[in-house]
């Protein structure tokens, strides 16, 4: 399944051409599982957008990298209540950055 939304986000990459933002939702009853996915996906995702990048862009993205490792080191990793706080309560309330979504079930509902 990961695979198949590596797919369809890559495809959307290479050609916008007015095309909307495909909303493709990984849905899981494990958070720690959503979580893993989530990374595992973006990991793949920026490893396919490297080759077409300078030694500057690669630098730069490097740099956020650990940043972002920094700042995701300070969260409790088994602190439900702020896993994904940045989602509205409500379906129809998310735009095209929130996607793809790796949630839990619970969350869903």
């Amino acid at each position: 399944m990961l695979f198949k939304m590596l797919g369809i986000q890559r495809a959307y990459e290479q050609c916008k051409d007015g095309m909307p933002k495909p909303r493709q939702i990984f849905v899981t009853q494990s958070r720690v599982l959503a979580a893993k996915v989530e990374e595992y996906f973006t990991k793949l995702l920026e490893s396919l957008s490297t080759g077409q990048k300078t030694k500057e862009e690669l630098a730069v993205m490097i740099k956020s990298k650990q940043q972002r490792q920094q700042d995701r080191s300070l969260v409790d990793a088994d602190d439900d209540q702020n896993w994904r706080s940045d989602l509205p309560l409500k379906y129809s309330n998310l735009r095209d950055e929130h996607f793809p979504l790796f949630l839990t079930f619970d969350r869903v509902c």
